[in-house]
């Protein structure tokens, strides 16, 4: 639609191009009103009809409101364009992210320097165009401004227009993006942030990731932050159909490594991927005992300090014997074997099938001279999934040697906590005893005195509840004695005994309460049986801490199970 505006005196039809031109020479800039804005200027916020204008995206009504603003405020048309929303965005940002694409065009025309304006999350409009999945904006950003290549830069997040494409499954922009990359052969250099190649496997989409390398291949090589290639990434977050595709274009980024000097099969290994470890093995067969990486760790001793049993049954059934051998005997930096490693973090399960394999030398030393039975479980604690006693128990039966004047540090420090807790339960089980001993002489009515009948028998013999009081209380005394002689197995110096005594003790000493706890009840109700309903109170209290007693005493979940 054309607009009737006045130029020298005479009235003309013009177009939304020339009503801007016209309004620039209108509002020519001056030194007092093209001061550009400072940070805190209240007149840098974007006009309100101004923003809603070019949210509808009507051409017309975007000029009628940039007239009425330049009009009074008196500014230059630049500085009206330099106003941004509390966020940062341009007018360029809000046309582009809401698709209004005849808005975004007259804007590019007349004010170019736009596209290039970041917004606080450090998007250009072209990233906004993208995340927003407008076509034919993203087409036009492109088109209209060649020489900025705006496609590549990222945002604050490391994000290029590229990646946001894929991330956001925008596959029509992505294409649009990834020919006109193709058109330029430094293309690799000039990409900022994290490569497409990288959205493409964290998103597990293999289809678009192969269409990329087929468009783009120099980014194959193209690495992220950590020095990680996209076989690294791919093997991180467990994408099989992203790993094919990678080793099927390129076999040599198997042999590649990270900042840390870890190749990808050192990823794979720590991250049980039984697949990545067969795949790669194929890929590294010829220098597998050679891979290692920084801390001159092979696979197997990453595989072994992971515990990925599965990584190093692989390992173990597909490797040759010779190449075997110096993969499971291999010493690291600090002269640790895989069999160190495993002692170390005891990982049980994988320690039984290393120590089973003829091929393991189980004595060799570290560079303090230790074996692997003089470090198991320097690195666990009680709390970890198997206790320290079991790897232990493993390294012995295997015949794994312990080298001169050592001890197992780690096993001596179980041991201590065991016999603390021992000597802890001793003293319970005593004061139960104790008291069900005395309680056994001071019966609830006392005893018959000599004129009465029956003297010197217990005076409630007769009661309902006296029989209860009996038997549970010589159940508690007996349970408790029981507990006690147990328990003192528990003060030799024998760790094995100690552990088998500290937890044989705990359901009797949880039998011996209990029933302290019943007889104590019953004696109560035979002092108040005359009334009717405090008997019934002490027998509910009663039930309900037993309930409580048997839910929440520990006896049954030790660490040391």
């Amino acid at each position: 639609m054309n607009h009737v505006i006045s130029i020298d005196g005479s009235e003309t039809r013009a177009t939304p191009n020339e009503r801007l031109e016209a309004l620039k020479g209108r509002n020519l800039p001056t030194p007092y009103n093209q001061q550009p804005f400072g940070d805190g200027d209240p007149s840098r916020i974007m006009d309100r009809d101004l923003y809603e204008a070019t949210k509808e995206g009507d051409v017309e009504k975007f000029m009628n409101a940039l007239e009425k603003v330049s009009q009074s405020r008196k500014l230059a048309l630049s500085l009206i364009f330099d106003q941004v929303t509390p966020s940062g965005n341009s007018l360029l940002h809000v046309a582009a992210s809401l698709g209004r694409d005849d808005v975004m065009e007259l804007i590019v025309v007349h004010f170019p320097y736009l596209v290039t304006r970041r917004n606080s999350l450090e998007d250009t409009p072209l990233h906004v165009a993208v995340r927003s999945g407008s076509l034919e904006v993203t087409r036009k950003l492109i088109r209209l401004r060649r020489d900025v290549e705006t496609m590549y830069w990222k945002n604050k997040d490391s994000k290029s227009p590229l990646y946001l494409a894929v991330e956001n499954c925008n596959w029509e922009i992505l294409h649009l993006l990834l020919e006109e990359s193709a058109r330029d052969e430094a293309y690799a250099v000039k990409i900022q942030g994290m490569s497409p190649v990288l959205a493409a496997i964290e998103e597990r989409q293999s289809g678009k990731l192969e269409e990329i390398i087929d468009r783009l291949p120099k980014l194959l090589h193209v690495r992220g932050e950590d020095g990680e290639t996209p076989l690294h990434s791919a093997v991180s977050v467990g994408d099989e159909d992203a790993m094919v595709v990678l080793l099927r274009k390129c076999p040599d980024l198997a042999l590649q490594t990270d900042k840390n000097s870890s190749y990808p099969i050192h990823i794979a290994c720590q991250a049980s991927s039984y697949y990545a470890v067969h795949e790669l093995i194929e890929c590294t067969w010829p220098n597998l005992a050679e891979i290692k990486n920084n801390r001159g760790q092979n696979i197997l001793h990453v595989a072994a300090k992971a515990g990925n049993n599965r990584a190093v049954r692989c390992k173990l059934e597909e490797c040759g014997e010779e190449r075997i051998k110096k993969l499971v005997n291999s010493k690291d930096d600090d002269g640790n074997t895989p069999l160190h490693l495993i002692s170390m973090h005891n990982h049980c399960k994988v320690l039984l099938y290393l120590t089973r394999d003829k091929r393991s030398e189980l004595g060799l030393l570290n560079n303090k001279k230790l074996t692997a039975l003089d470090v198991a479980g320097e690195c666990g604690s009680s709390s970890t999934k198997y206790p320290l006693v079991l790897g232990d128990l493993i390294l012995r039966i295997a015949r794994v040697p312990r080298s001169k004047g050592q001890y197992n540090h780690s096993l001596r420090k179980e041991a201590d906590w065991v016999k603390d807790k021992v000597s802890t339960r001793l003293i319970v089980a005593t004061l139960v005893a104790t008291v069900t001993f005395a309680a056994g002489f001071t019966l609830p009515g006392g005893y018959n005195a000599s004129h009465d009948r029956d003297p010197g028998t217990a005076a409630m013999l007769h009661n309902r509840m006296f029989p209860l009081f009996i038997i549970s209380n010589t159940l508690a005394m007996d349970s408790s004695i029981h507990a006690v002689a147990v328990l003192l197995l528990g003060l030799i110096n024998d760790f094995s005994i100690a552990q088998q005594a500290f937890l044989a003790a705990g359901p009797i000493l949880l039998m011996s309460l209990t029933c302290m706890s019943v007889a104590f009840m019953a004696a109560v109700i035979i002092a108040v049986s005359k009334l009717t309903w405090l008997p019934l109170l002490v027998l509910s209290i009663a039930v309900v801490n037993l309930a409580m007693l048997m839910a929440v005493f520990p006896f049954s979940r030790t660490p040391m199970r």
